[in-house]
């Protein structure tokens, strides 16, 4: 397994998502179809969302295909219901049945009717396929199927039971229910879903949070009607077991979006103050009701023999498995795959040949160009993730991977900790990196985080989602996006060797003594342990198949440096582990591990072990069989430990190594076979930890480690940890659960092959690693630090090959080098010159050059330029892929969908300045204000700080018609606001603008002359001053912001395409963007500027976004220099976080207010445009 073997004790069942849903398409070309892996799914608010928002514009044929996986799910009941006839009307039934701990009897009975059917259809695969779903519900392997057809059966099941089994099954289930909600007074966890307008959600969160588990429904109102009396079976089995074992925190309302209820609605000047529980609950409802209509639409468009344009394929099981497997399987073309379907489970993900064959005419996707990963990373471990997506996303500059994080309480310090090392050195190891930590901006609002942080002393959760993309995607020069990167050996050990000292840091008894002082949450933290050396050997791995370097060098410096640690207090005793998973991976062998000397081992010790072994190889599988009674009295113990990591001992009279990557399963073993042919097979206890038979343990270790010793045990232990403190009174502080000798053979079985395994299996060899990548002509060598660390420089070699530059460069020529991009340079010799991309941003002023004039090659080192406010104007990157356009750093909004808000009330609007301020940083606070800051980003934010200010009325009353966006009091850029609306699955305000880019065409200035009156009279134009470089980035934002919104599709003659240029330039009186856009879809445009009717056919409708700072990266909204208030008692009342969420917000505006006013202003005087610029071009 690719993570520690957990003791699941007390568990939880998640049937509702904790988070708003997100439009899972919006970092795609509205071109490209949608191959998407959602892991740890829970519910399908998602892709319910997606639907929804997919189905309208230029990307409405797109078509999609979902692969859903977790551990237990619920969503193929509710997808069939809405692919029958009549869905639409049943969609309060539905709501009922996926929400609700109790129901009606009209929708108890729907769904159990629904159950009758699918169990009818799903005796085995092909009767499923060949049924009324299979066309678009598939499933990925058979014992998805069985497993899903197991819970439908058990959902009839309590129709069927005795008057008195039918009483106690709903006296038990009330009571769990009861048992489980949480014992706080105040849970407002939904109040996230309001996003900006989370601090009016506060107590109608808490509120609803109360009724919800006390009536078991969604509604303002704390009584459950009499004849809602039905325990929801969908909710009483899981892995939990058979009971009601839903987590304490769920509420529904947090899958929503609560902004909509709250924020004022066009045509109404109500203060979110004045909205009740019941207008949110009821938002909520309409917002399921949208989404399920549109996937019933989309369904019933399409019979089942017509291919359906969304398939929804589910696997049940474990998300690092999947991912391992499909990876396999895109290696081997095999359907069979020797990884466990989830933890404590013995048999292995084999998918569905007739959809996953090499014959198969449409098979299902085993790469993807999205992956949803939930929050994961909280339980499994941002690395692991990483290391298993990797190799099957998309290599195409959209291709996405989303991480989510909740756990942390310090967010500026939380994502270097969980990638074990600097985000930058990471990213370059392993070809993922964060989109934002490049850009150094999101679209994304999370000032729903920080009012909680700051109205809270006791909040240790922080929601961040991220968006990570492979390296080089943002440079239309790196096509090759598999491109690896040089690394001298020394380096590489270095930085490899700090990755291993962080990934096993609770090993390191001093550094965790100073996290726990520094934090109390780090008490909770420290225990959660996510890494072994499996996990670190899959890292090196990834390395190995990414970086070029001298491999063996490199490892035997790395191995060295490990041998002679002595920080980490168990390390050498994970030694045999470590190289063990290094071999079995291909990785690395270490000397002592070779096969001639584990043979020479064995002729020389003859260990009884292998007495009846022909050959002995280099490694072998120790399975450890531990009986029901020795186990059960420690149950209790365990459970009360919380998820305590198991582990296994090999112990000699002087030695005792740990091998963490153990399998665990409940069950009997049957042996086969003696000596180097015995073989196992485990026969699964499906009751598992309920059950009577015993666990079954198995792991590999080196054949010599129990070749040495005559006299030797294997143990099962629990890992130690702050956690399991209290177990050493039960198990002593070696923490041993059993032990057997190994000669013991009842309990103890020395394998070739791991148990259920074929004899002479090539799984082992497939797996393993093989490909090392080549060096090319303009490979990135990395430079680090002398920590080794943090990147430093690139240095590439320019061999000089064109005939004209060779003569420059040998007749003495001195090249000079040019900033192309933020990633990419220009050498240039003459009147020629050769462009180079770079995996991150560089800086070309600060260049290195080393002239080889008679071997004619130009070496370039370049500084890495990542610095805070060290960005360039070309920071909105929009790249060309596959005849479309790909949007690196901002996401697609469908505007349409995307709610309008009223600014008529101004005191309804006390939120606005407060969120757009939080583009700001405290450091970027603390720059002063002028017309150029010295950082292009910063100058973008403060002038669109201003636009929205003004657009929304907050910053100086009426609107202005339009904003003038000009150097040198030279207009290059008109903006008419026609909205300001809600993105609501990015928890953020959205400019609904129409663009007029200046250019010398005829039409145009006729145009602007008869709309002039208009737009230049009073205070109707607002001109914004702006400097070169804030200029250039604008015109870059000008085609992000038009492309990200689009409903239209680029013509075959698209000025991007003729010129191969994007932006089409950067002079100040010529557009940047193409024509293929302007006058489409201006409805909307004249209907609230009818006087501007002549400019409909020259504007081109564009989504403008607050580019907000990022809180993993800095502080943000930091309440120190607020105004003065005292933080509430905690637990405090949602009245009280309310109030200081308010003292917060009045202190980020009194800080905006006095900038904006303060010396510098960027914003120029209302007044007339001089004579020479009043004509628009």
């Amino acid at each position: 397994m690719a993570h520690p073997a957990i003791w699941r004790g007390k568990q939880f069942f998640y049937p509702i998502g904790n988070t708003s849903a997100v439009c899972l398409t919006q970092d795609l070309c509205p071109s490209e179809r949608a191959d998407v892996l959602l892991l740890g799914c829970g519910d399908l608010r998602h892709i319910l969302y997606t639907v929804y928002t997919d189905t309208t514009g230029s990307q409405a044929s797109r078509k999609l295909d979902f692969t859903c996986c977790d551990l237990e799910t619920r969503n193929a009941i509710l997808f069939t219901l809405l692919a029958d006839e009549g869905a639409v009307q049943k969609v309060p039934q539905i709501w009922n049945i996926f929400f609700h701990f109790y129901l009606d009897k009209a929708s108890h009975d729907l769904l159990i009717s629904q159950c009758r059917k699918l169990i009818e259809l799903s005796s085995d695969l092909d009767s499923w396929n060949n049924g009324p779903y299979g066309h678009f519900l598939r499933m990925c392997t058979s014992d998805t199927l069985a497993e899903l057809r197991r819970l439908w059966q058990l959902y009839v099941k309590t129709t069927t039971c005795s008057p008195s089994e039918a009483k106690a099954f709903k006296s038990a289930y009330a009571a769990d229910v009861k048992a489980s909600k949480a014992k706080s007074k105040f849970v407002l966890t939904a109040s996230r879903a309001a996003g900006p307008l989370s601090m009016y959600a506060l107590t109608m969160a808490g509120d609803h949070y109360n009724i919800y588990w006390e009536t078991g429904i969604c509604s303002a109102v704390p009584k459950r009607p009499s004849e809602v009396s039905h325990p929801n079976p969908t909710l009483a089995y899981s892995m939990v077991g058979d009971k009601f074992g839903v987590h304490y925190g769920t509420d529904p309302l947090s899958c929503f979006h609560l902004a909509e209820a709250l924020a004022p609605a066009v045509g109404s000047a109500r203060h979110p103050e004045q909205v009740t529980l019941k207008d949110i609950v009821n938002v909520c409802k309409t917002q399921f009701s949208r989404w399920c209509t549109s996937v019933s639409k989309v369904l019933s468009s399409h019979g089942p023999s017509s291919p359906s344009p969304l398939t929804i394929r589910c696997f049940v099981g474990d998300a690092l498995s999947l991912c391992q497997a499909l990876g396999y399987y895109n290696t081997t073309r095999l359907t069979s795959t020797p990884f466990p379907v989830a933890p404590w489970k013995s048999a292995c993900i084999s998918f569905d040949p007739v959809a996953y064959g090499t014959d198969t005419q449409s098979p299902a996707p085993t790469t993807f160009n999205i992956i949803d990963t939930s929050n994961l990373l909280d339980h499994v471990g941002v690395l692991n993730i990483l290391v298993v997506t990797f190799p099957i996303l998309q290599r195409t500059p959209s291709a996405t991977l989303y991480t989510e994080g909740l756990s942390g309480s310090s967010p500026e310090d939380t994502l270097p900790q969980q990638l074990c090392g600097d985000i930058a050195t990471i990213g370059l190891l392993l070809g993922l990196m964060p989109v934002s930590f490049v850009s150094q901006f999101t679209n994304r609002s999370n000032m729903h985080e920080i009012l909680m942080q700051f109205a809270k002393e006791d909040v240790t959760q922080n929601h961040e989602r991220l968006a990570w993309k492979l390296l080089g995607g943002a440079e239309k020069l790196m096509t090759n996006l598999n491109r690896p990167i040089e690394i001298a050996p020394e380096q590489l050990a270095g930085v490899l060797f700090n990755v291993y000292l962080d990934m096993f840091f609770y090993q390191n008894m001093a550094r965790k003594m100073t996290m726990i002082k520094r934090s109390s949450s780090s008490i909770r933290i420290s225990g959660d342990v996510h890494y072994h050396r499996r996990a670190y050997a899959e890292v090196l791995g990834v390395v190995k198949r990414r970086v070029i370097t001298e491999w063996a060098p490199t490892m035997n410096m790395l191995h060295d440096k490990i041998l002679g640690d002595r920080t980490l207090l168990t390390g050498m005793n994970h030694y045999q582990d470590l190289c063990c998973q290094l071999h079995l991976l291909g990785v690395f062998t270490v000397e002592w591990m070779s096969l001639q000397k584990a043979q020479e081992v064995y002729r020389l010790e003859r260990p009884l072990v292998f007495r009846d072994w022909k050959t002995l190889q280099q490694t072998v599988c120790v399975v450890l069989v531990i009986p029901r009674a020795r186990l059960q009295p420690l149950l209790p113990a365990l459970d009360e430990a919380g998820t305590p990591v198991l582990q296994c001992d090999v112990r000699g009279a002087v030695t005792s190594n740990t091998f963490s990557c153990i399998n665990t399963v409940f069950g009997t073993v049957k042996i086969s076979g003696k000596g180097d042919r015995k073989t196992a097979v485990i026969e699964e206890d499906a009751t598992r930890r309920y059950g009577t038979s015993p666990l079954v343990v198995w792991f590999w270790v080196p054949s010599v480690v129990i070749s040495n010793e005559h006299r030797m045990s294997v143990v099962l232990a629990v890992l130690s940890t702050p956690a399991t403190f209290s177990l050493t009174m039960k198990l002593g502080f070696d923490l041993s659960l059993f032990r057997a000798d190994i000669g013991d053979e009842q309990l103890v079985h020395i394998l070739r092959q791991r148990p259920n395994s074929v004899p002479e299996s090539p799984e082992q060899k497939s797996m393993q690693i093989s490909d090392r990548p080549m060096k090319t002509p303009g490979t990135t060598f990395v430079t680090l630090d002398k920590e080794c660390k943090k990147p430093l420089s690139f240095t590439t070699r320019v061999d000089i090959v064109k005939p004209k530059m060779k003569a420059s460069l040998t007749s003495g020529a001195t090249p000079t080098v040019n900033q192309v991009s933020m990633h990419s340079i220009a050498i240039v010799l003459g009147d020629k010159s050769l462009q180079f991309p770079f995996p991150l941003p560089i800086d070309a002023k600060k260049v290195k050059l080393r002239i080889a004039r008679k071997s004619l090659y130009i070496e370039v080192t370049l500084p890495l330029k990542l610095a805070l406010g060290e960005t360039d104007s070309d920071m909105f990157p929009v790249i060309p892929h596959g005849g479309d356009l790909a949007l690196w750093n901002m996401h697609r909004v469908n505007l349409d969908q995307c709610v309008p808000f009223s600014i008529t009330n101004k005191k309804a609007l006390d939120w606005v300045n407060p969120h757009v301020s939080l583009m700001l940083s405290e450091r970027e606070r603390r720059i002063p204000e002028s017309s150029t800051t010295g950082s292009t980003l910063l100058d973008v934010k403060h002038t669109l700080h201003i636009i929205f200010g003004h657009a929304s009325g907050t910053a100086d009353g009426k609107p202005p018609l339009c904003y003038a966006l000009q150097e040198e009091r030279k207009i290059f850029v008109m903006l008419y606001i026609t909205d300001l609306r809600l993105d609501l699955g990015s928890h953020a305000i959205v400019a609904d603008a129409w663009v007029m880019p200046s250019s010398p065409v005829p039409a145009k200035i006729e145009a602007f002359g008869k709309v002039s009156g208009h737009v230049m009279a009073g205070s109707n134009m607002k001109q914004l001053g702006i400097g070169v470089e804030e200029r250039k980035a604008w015109m870059h934002l000008l085609v992000a912001a038009t492309e990200r919104c689009r409903t239209w599709e680029h013509k075959t003659n698209c000025e991007y395409r003729v010129k191969g240029a994007i932006p089409l330039t950067f002079e100040p009186d010529r557009s940047p963007i193409c024509s293929c856009g302007a006058g489409v879809g201006t409805e909307a445009f004249v209907k609230k500027y009818p006087m501007l009717r002549p400019l409909a056919p020259h504007v081109t409708r564009a989504a403008i976004s607050p580019l907000f700072a990022l809180s993993y990266m800095e502080r943000v909204g930091s309440p120190k220099d607020a105004v003065a208030t005292k933080t509430p008692p905690t637990p405090a009342s949602a009245a009280a976080v309310h109030h200081a969420c308010a003292a917060w917000l009045c202190g980020i505006v009194q800080r905006t207010v006095s900038a904006k006013t303060g010396k510098g202003t960027r914003s120029t005087a209302q007044s007339h445009l001089p004579e020479e610029t009043v004509h628009h071009e």
